[in-house]
Order: C-alpha cells, then structure tokens, then sequence
C-alpha cells in the first residue's frame, strides 16, 4: 500500500509540474533566435525547426567592401512528423534562395543573423544565432 502511494504522489508530481509549455522554443508570428545545430519547438502547433548550418559572407566590420555580403541559411522544419529541408538568404539574387519559405501552412522567414562579422573578432560555430519569424498563412 505504502509504494502504491508513492507512486501515485510521484506521478502527481510530474503530471502537475508539466504545464504544457515545457517545451514551447518559439511563438508563431514573433522573431526568435537559434543557435547553430539547434531545434526550436511549439508543441501546440506541433512544429520544430532546426537550424542546420549559418553562412556568413557579410563585409566584416572595419573593413571597406566592394560587395556588402550576405547570409545563407540551411534548416528545417518539422510539422507533424514530415520534415521539410530549405534554405534561406538575404540575397536571393546573389544565393539563388529566397528570404522566406512556406509550405501550404506556415511560413518562415529569416530575419538577420549575429554576431555580426567582426575581422579583428572571429566568430566559432557556436556561437553563430539566426533570427526567424514562423507565420501561420491566411487561408
């Protein structure tokens, strides 16, 4: 009787401590941040993404470029189980990838990346952060 009780009081604890937003990374509709080899998640709309790979071209600070850069994203999202790879930039001209990117129900679209490149400053893989916003589209 006395482990029946234990373990009711155990899970009573677990079930009352687990909100639901345990896992929530991000809202759909407000910018967020990721990191380099990151998921993200919103359980209620049962989506992820992860952000894959930052590639970071921009005119570093204190130096004088012909060219102003640009970056390019690789990531992928999650929605329902069925994984979507894309690739985002923010010079579709120059990359050949567009800013933003939808499947029939949501919409992501890369808004910046950081730290800024800096010549004097490298920047390590992990600490390279992308600047998403995940909409859900209008019908």
């Amino acid at each position: 009787m006395r482990n029946l009780l234990i373990l009711f009081l155990t899970a009573s604890l677990f079930f009352s401590c687990n909100n639901g937003n345990d896992c929530e990374g991000f809202d759909l509709d407000k910018e967020f941040e990721i990191a380099n080899n990151e998921t993200l998640q919103n359980c209620p709309k049962n989506i992820s993404v992860t952000l894959l790979d930052i590639q970071d071209s921009r005119c570093p600070a204190g130096v004088n470029c012909i060219w102003a850069g640009m970056i390019v994203i690789e990531g992928q999202l999650k929605i329902d189980g069925k994984n979507t790879d894309f690739q985002l930039s923010t010079n579709e001209n120059a990359s050949g990838f567009p800013q933003e990117f939808s499947t029939s129900e949501y919409t992501v679209n890369l808004i910046d990346a950081f730290p800024y490149p800096d010549l004097n400053n490298p920047q390590k893989p992990e600490e390279k952060r992308a600047i998403f916003v995940i909409s859900k589209r209008s019908t």
